[in-house]
């Protein structure tokens, strides 16, 4: 009886079950509805758990009448034509996009940010990043991008010249403010220990380009307010025996054909002894970048070399200043902050008494290398003076801007009033120069971090000359009207710009821009009330560049790339291509090449009077007169870094063609304008030690500079002007915080000097100068002071400056020249307040 109970229990259940399942069957009746609506509809009535993208789904639209065992299957039915697939995850039925059997483009991640001083938020331009398998710089603006494969965070080691080194991680796709320490300003308030410092320069990295730190140049000696232009002349490859005073000469190049930009616009130069008076005002420095030849497309319009200096932007956090006063100038800056984000700054210097004594100058009879020298008095007087102004800042977007400004004005002028082999000679020269300048700048970034830089700038240089010359016999009181020559000179330009940098891979970075540039020259020369020369020329160009940065690996670096500009005036396209090269084979190691070909469009045309006298006029170019300047630049170098230690080789070969003279040497050619050409060649080197803040270097400069005319008789290379063999150089600063050592000195062997044109005689006066300085700063919170004094030509070597000596008639037959010494032995001091 139990048994047959049992069994029709169990028989009851099963048919139970049976009919609750078949009760339960998972029906889909869908007509062209879309897949979220369908599948909601099922959870809903049949109540299983789903996972889903509503809107991914809601773009697929099904139709299907079928009944199905389990909602897994059903979901797989309605999921078969779609790129959509299911998974059961415990309870849960899960939908999701299936995985493309197509090889995933990796995604670009970028390193982006800004580089900054942490004292005043001063932007830190072109410094050097370095991560595990690339190095870049930064921008004009401090900004850095460089993209990277992952959004894994990255070590990456940050350095500026005179800051400490920065090793930290940054994160990929994220917008990072890096703040670098000063290694020698206001570290009292600070301690860092096991830092390093990028001291004094940066060589052998790139091919031809040394970076300096400003900030040491005010530690070597000198007056305090040439700062830069000390530092500049201390490098291997810029001349500096012979003191000159109103070029840079790089690599052998010719007056005028380097040139020096601040903040964007070009400084022609005064003639404001640069040896004693930079031509920028050293306060306002931020970073300085020289390229001795073989330069990128980026820069053009010169033969020689450029210098960029770039000035601070102001401080941004407080109400800053500086006033400085030596023995020949006092100088003032004031950084006002306007806003948040922008700040005002104001710099001006003035000479505030004659820097020039009458002295007694050797001079020498032009007619014999053997007779015995006399003295003649010179009567010197010179006055300078500039200003700047700027205003800088960013806005949404860390976009960047600011207007610079700057206005300068020096006048020289010596007389003669003094007796020679019974001649009295009376002579009065003038010469003064005004420079202007200014630019105004927009740096925007991109969201695919991507900047441009937009910036229209101005510059201009007039120079006026007066010469009146005569000779008054003792005997008979007559006069002799020997030289009168009045000469204006102007040269301006122009430019609207946009640069643009892009990096396009990892192993990519595109930069290319393009712009307008418009010259203006007038020359006008007379003599004797007669107008020799009036000439009014100006002339535009068109022109763009593009170069790849291109990583082969993390050891090569290729740079090719070019530039062409279009003169509208000389009807006529001008291309000239780039190409350099970098070989890293180790963090120690670095070889470097570089070759391009470059054009000039103005010139500093070189003038020769009757008695040999250069004097030196800007022009623009007409391709008739003048020919454009055309240069080939070679260079190759190799560097080793390690502990401390720079050693650098650098060797270069350049040509330039189009030179031009306008000769008035009655005795030695018919006056005119004579052609020529140039070349060049020889090598630097360099080795530095830096230590704890301390730092030795030593540079060696051997070249060879010849020039062909088509005066000369025989159509052979000659010495040039500005050709010297050697030139050595060192250089040493002690830090013994708050007192600072520093000692240079300098030896060059000597330009040829031609004092007997008719013997073609030339001999060369070496240069040689020691100088030494001691510098004690004294700080607190809230003012900081400097107080340093300096021995300039210790051992009072009778030098002479380069193309500042004078040749003046005496008779029919001989001349006497005028030799202007070098600085003699000269101790300085200066002051300087800061707040």
């Amino acid at each position: 009886m139990i048994k047959k109970l049992a069994t029709c229990i169990t028989f009851w259940i099963v048919l139970s079950s049976a009919a609750f399942a078949q009760q339960r069957a998972i029906v889909v009746n869908a007509d062209h509805k879309p897949l979220n609506n369908i599948l909601v509809q099922l959870r809903e009535t049949y109540h299983f758990s789903l996972s889903f993208n509503d809107r991914q789904l809601s773009k697929y639209t099904i139709t299907l009448h079928q009944s199905f065992d389990t909602p897994k299957q059903a979901v797989d039915e309605l999921l078969k034509n779609t790129p959509l697939t299911c998974t059961l995850q415990g309870d849960v039925l899960i939908i999701w996009e299936k995985q493309s059997n197509r090889k995933k483009t990796p995604q670009k991640h970028f390193l982006k940010g800004y580089l900054k001083d942490i004292s005043d938020g001063e932007p830190l331009v072109y410094s050097h990043i370095l991560t595990a398998n690339k190095s870049f710089i930064t921008d004009i603006n401090g900004f850095f991008s460089a993209v990277v494969d992952s959004t894994q965070p990255v070590d990456a080691i940050f350095s500026h010249l005179g800051y400490y080194v920065l090793d930290t991680i940054i994160n990929p796709d994220t917008l990072t403010f890096i703040y670098l320490y000063p290694a020698i300003v206001k570290l009292s308030e600070v301690e860092i220990t096991g830092k390093s410092v990028d001291f004094i320069s940066q060589i052998g990295q790139k091919p031809g380009i040394i970076k300096l730190n400003s900030k040491v140049a005010a530690h070597l000696p000198g007056f305090g307010d040439n700062a830069v232009f000390n530092l500049l002349r201390l490098q291997p490859g810029i001349l500096a025996s012979g003191e000159q005073t109103n070029s840079m000469i790089i690599w052998g190049s010719y007056a005028g054909q380097s040139k020096v930009m601040f903040d964007g616009f070009a400084i022609y130069g005064l003639n404001n002894f640069n040896d004693n008076i930079s031509s920028f005002n050293p306060l306002l420095v931020n970073d300085i970048t020289v390229m001795k030849g073989g330069f990128d497309a980026r820069y053009g319009e010169r033969v020689g070399g450029i210098v960029d200096i770039s000035g601070i932007a102001g401080n941004t956090k407080k109400v800053s200043g500086v006033f400085s006063i030596n023995n020949m100038t006092i100088n003032s800056k004031l950084e006002i902050p306007i806003t948040r984000k922008s700040s005002l700054v104001l710099a001006f210097r003035h000479t505030y008494f004659n820097l020039y004594k009458p002295i007694n100058y050797p001079v020498r009879s032009a007619d014999t290398t053997n007779q015995p020298g006399v003295t003649i008095n010179v009567v010197p007087k010179y006055t300078f003076r500039d200003i700047n102004i700027k205003y800088s800042g960013s806005i949404k977007n860390n976009d960047h801007y600011f207007i610079s400004l700057y206005g300068s004005d020096d006048i020289f002028r010596y007389n003669i009033d003094d007796t020679v082999q019974f001649r009295k000679i009376l002579k009065q020269t003038e010469e003064h120069n005004t420079q202007l300048g200014g630019s105004l700048f927009y740096g925007k970034n991109w969201r695919n971090n991507g900047v441009s830089n937009f910036m229209l700038s101005f510059s201009s240089l007039q120079k006026y000359y007066n010469d009146d010359y005569s000779i008054k016999k003792i005997y008979n009181q007559q006069v002799n009207n020997i030289a009168q020559t009045y000469s204006v000179n102007k040269i301006n330009e122009a430019t609207l710009k946009v640069e643009n940098r892009f990096p396009v891979s990892k192993n990519h970075t595109i930069e290319f821009g393009g712009g307008l540039i418009s010259n203006r020259s007038f020359l006008q020369i007379d003599t004797f009330d007669v107008n020799l020369s009036n000439i009014n020329i100006s002339s535009a160009r068109l022109y763009g560049y593009f170069q790849d940065i291109i990583s082969l690996g993390d050891k090569i670096t290729l740079k090719p790339g070019g530039r062409i500009t279009q003169a509208f005036y000389l009807k006529k396209v001008y291309v000239e291509p780039r190409i350099s090269a970098t070989y890293k084979p180790s963090r120690s190691w670095n070889f470097s090449v570089a070759w391009g070909l470059y054009n000039q469009y103005t010139a500093l045309t070189s003038a020769v009077d009757n008695q040999g006298n250069y004097r030196f006029l800007w022009t623009v170019c007409d391709n008739k007169n003048i020919p454009v300047l055309k240069a080939m630049h070679t260079v190759a170098g190799i560097s080793f870094i390690k502990r401390g230690y720079i050693v650098s080789l650098e060797g270069y070969y350049k040509t330039v063609s189009g030179l031009s003279r306008f000769m008035q040497y009655k005795d030695i050619v018919s006056p005119g304008i004579y052609h020529g050409n140039g070349r060049s060649y020889g090598m630097d080197m360099m080795i530095k030690k830096d230590y704890r803040g301390s730092t030795f270097w030593v540079a060696y400069t051997l070249g060879h500079t010849t020039e062909k005319f088509d005066y000369y008789p025989n159509p052979t290379y000659r010495r040039a002007p500005q050709d010297q063999l050697h030139e050595v150089k060192v250089g040493i600063v002690i830090n013994l915080s708050p007192f600072y050592l520093s000692a240079d000195y300098v030896y060059g062997s000597g330009f040829p000097i031609t004092f007997n044109n008719h013997q073609k005689i030339e001999k060369d006066y070496p240069y040689s100068r020691l100088d030494g300085s001691a510098t004690w700063r004294f700080l607190n919170r809230k003012t900081q002071g400097e107080i340093g004094i300096s021995v300039l030509n210790i051992l009072n070597t009778q030098n002479i400056k380069f193309s500042n000596f004078e040749k003046i008639p005496l008779n029919q037959s001989s001349s006497i020249n005028i030799y202007a010494d070098a600085i003699p032995f000269t101790p300085t001091l200066f002051l300087k307040i800061s707040f």
